[in-house]
């Protein structure tokens, strides 16, 4: 019988900050592709993102494009993939700056 096993770092003990609730769209950027995904929670090092079909993989780097509430230009940020549920629930740890948390969400052009 195959499984299906769910590489995850213990990441309660090294997460510095703690998460704050969220609900707006980041665009992947991948290929010349803009893929929205839905951003559920969030820190100061790290995003949990929606991928309906998960086919993300542990180690992976993203680059991502996440708005701005005052309609600044969109912060583009870079990530690797921590772990993926089979949910579609896909943990970021951001590699490429410190996330202003206070100053994410609002809208984002295509």
């Amino acid at each position: 019988m195959r499984t299906k096993r769910i590489w995850r770092r213990d990441l309660e003990e090294k997460r510095g900050l703690g998460r704050v609730p969220a609900n707006f769209y980041a665009i992947e950027l991948a290929k010349g592709a803009r893929t929205l995904r839905r951003v559920t929670n969030m820190s100061g090092d790290g995003l949990l993102i929606e991928s309906p079909l998960a086919d993300e993989l542990p180690g992976q780097m993203v680059d991502l494009e996440l708005p701005r509430q005052r309609g600044e230009t969109p912060l583009r940020v870079q990530g690797e993939v921590v772990y993926v549920t089979d949910r579609g629930q896909v943990g970021v740890h951001v590699t490429s700056t410190r996330l202003p948390v206070e100053a994410l969400g609002g809208r984002e052009a295509l």
